[in-house]
């Protein structure tokens, strides 16, 4: 009997360290970090409009896959010294004039901001140089949570929607992040 109270006796604090260890260890298997605005965000159709202008727009479709509102402020890319969040709104003389959005571009949970000429757009602003078509544009888009994704745009040759990409427009800051 006394083996059997030695095994007993020698059990036991092994079994009360498992029993201690099995919730840290089921801690770190679980994903309780939420999922930052940028990764919740998936891009499709991107495009970027072909130009030997100052300023140029990007656009496609911005999906927020998550539960949660997320908040497109701005961004970076090489190709410009400025870019921005846009949007066509009305002038209170009735007339349609691009500005920059404040306070950046809310898209809701599950919804799809659609990016497009005479809507709301990506601008680029001060480019370096031209953007021919064809060539592949990376741009670095900055959300409200300091995350970022990068988009990837294809220019192309567009004549539709002939927004004047003026200078004085913008908010005149940088907003590359």
């Amino acid at each position: 009997m006394r083996t059997t109270s030695f095994i007993t006796r020698a059990r036991r604090p092994l079994a009360i360290l498992a029993a201690l260890a099995l919730p840290l260890a089921a801690t770190a298997c679980s994903d309780d970090t939420e999922a930052t605005q940028a990764e919740s965000v998936t891009i499709s159709d991107q495009w970027i409009k072909a130009t030997d202008k100052d300023m140029t727009g990007v656009f496609g479709k911005l999906t927020n896959t998550s539960g949660e509102e997320v908040t497109l402020v701005g961004g970076k890319t090489g190709v410009a010294g400025r870019v921005e969040v846009h949007e066509m709104a009305m002038n209170a003389d009735g007339t349609m004039a691009m500005r920059q959005v404040d306070g950046g571009l809310k898209i809701p949970a599950g919804d799809t901001a659609d990016l497009e000429p005479g809507g709301n757009h990506i601008m680029l602003m001060d480019l370096k140089g031209p953007i021919l078509a064809g060539e592949a544009i990376t741009v670095t888009l900055r959300f409200g949570d300091g995350s970022q994704k990068d988009l990837v745009a294809d220019a192309r040759d567009f004549r539709g929607a002939n927004e004047e990409y003026a200078p004085g427009h913008g908010s005149g800051g940088s907003n590359d992040g």
